[in-house]
């Protein structure tokens, strides 16, 4: 499947591979940050961090909970995020998980599109030749 609009008015955001690696064995179910991005779309792309490199996912979010309040579950980081101690304010429920067929490398995205890793998060729609790239070449397979 094409990435929709949706998708691609959305934000990257790095995560480590371990931390996708429990994604995608359902053992984390949330996506903690301390941010609520000004323009909200219900997905995030996700960078996978060293030593990977590669831009890999798209996860489909709900809107996010807001700590004190609580999440219910039995996933990694709720009990860390219900008491306060990941000192993360917002919990993003992972509703669908989507692979990219053919990952982008960070070579390719540095030096055709100028992308650098976000540390908190970009809005994909601000590198519009990545975008476009996106929406011609990208095809996705979901797989949560």
């Amino acid at each position: 499947m094409k990435a929709n609009e949706e998708m691609l008015n959305s934000i990257i955001l790095s995560i480590k591979p371990i931390y996708n690696e429990m994604i995608l064995k359902q053992e984390k179910i949330y996506e903690f940050r301390n941010f609520k991005p000004k323009i909200f779309s219900s997905y995030f792309w996700v960078y996978e961090s060293y030593p990977i490199k590669y831009l890999k996912y798209i996860i489909r979010i709900s809107e996010p909970i807001e700590y004190p309040l609580k999440l219910r579950g039995n996933s990694y980081g709720v009990d860390r995020f219900n008491s306060s101690e990941m000192n993360c304010k917002y919990a993003y429920k992972i509703e669908e998980l989507y692979v990219i067929e053919e990952p982008i490398s960070m070579d390719v995205l540095k030096s055709r599109f100028g992308f650098t890793p976000p540390q908190a998060y970009t809005y994909l729609q601000r590198n519009v030749d990545l975008q476009n790239f996106i929406r011609s070449n990208v095809n996705l397979k979901q797989i949560i």
